[in-house]
């Protein structure tokens, strides 16, 4: 009995000798295995803050060209933009000269191939001065002959005075047809003797290019004037009777759209220029 106590007490020691001496083993190779480690990683740099660093001689700043690069871009960018805004502004350009270019093509009661209405230039109207009476001698030479009407067409303007708006398609279309004029050839407006067959006495037509009257669109249509015109001789009839009944219908229609009636010359329409245009009618 004694010997199986003296034998498990000797077991005792010796498992408890082989647990720490495993302990012992696994401790030393432990901290072998950070000494090695620690000995073999090079020493650490501490870190600058200063904001000093090697930067190849490539990369470096030339005499500080190097800016902001995407800052300046936008700028540059932007001021492009605006430089070509500016320059298309600029290439946009009301052309008077061209838009109110004299009407220079007769018009004929004859149908012809094609019709072009050149724009008239608009001048406002110049109000006549009154003159002094200044008495002739008697042996003063006699006043000019009123001149001859230049191929065989008399016309008279009705324009927007300065400063009011212009004129509206169907204002005109409703006071031109209450003037007894008909819309036909070369989409404009006549003036017949008697219906659209009959022959055309005098005619209107928008005194801007290209000189129609679209009906499609005439609630979107105005325009600065008319142009009233007549063919010498006239259709049929008396040419000064039609000049008169012609010179009624602009005076008429011109009161209507609170307009201003001028001559070929563009001159205002009093009663000097009314009997200037009887006399060159009278003389053809």
């Amino acid at each position: 009995m004694d010997n199986h106590i003296l034998f498990f007490i000797l077991a005792g020691l010796l498992i408890a000798i082989l647990i720490g001496y495993s302990l012992w083993s696994a401790r030393r190779e432990k901290s072998r295995v950070f000494s090695n480690t620690f000995s073999t990683r090079p020493p650490s740099t501490p870190i600058s803050h200063s904001s000093q660093t090697d930067i190849p001689a490539s990369l470096q700043p030339q005499n500080g060209a190097f800016q902001a690069t995407y800052p300046n871009d936008q700028a540059i960018a932007e001021q492009q933009v605006q430089q070509q805004v500016e320059q298309d502004v600029k290439n946009i350009k009301i052309r008077l000269s061209d838009a109110q270019a004299p009407v220079q093509t007769p018009f004929s009661a004859t149908p012809e191939p094609k019709m072009h209405y050149a724009e008239p230039a608009y001048s406002e109207p110049v109000v006549a001065e009154p003159t002094p009476n200044i008495e002739q001698p008697l042996n003063a030479e006699p006043a000019p002959a009123a001149q001859p009407i230049e191929n065989g067409l008399i016309t008279l303007y009705v324009v927007a005075q300065d400063g009011q708006p212009p004129f509206y398609g169907e204002n005109i279309v409703q006071q031109l047809e209450a003037l007894g004029f008909q819309y036909g050839q070369y989409q404009i407006f006549h003036r017949h003797l008697d219906n659209a067959n009959s022959p055309v006495l005098f005619s209107v037509a928008n005194m801007m290019q290209p000189g129609i009257f679209d009906l499609d669109k005439i609630s979107q249509f105005s325009t600065v004037g008319l142009v009233f015109f007549m063919q010498l001789p006239s259709g049929s009839g008396n040419d000064l009777v039609n000049l008169r009944s012609m010179i009624r219908s602009v005076e008429t229609f011109a009161r209507a759209m609170n307009g201003i009636v001028l001559t070929d010359q563009h001159q205002l329409f009093d009663d000097n220029a009314r009997q200037q245009y009887l006399l060159r009618v009278s003389q053809q």
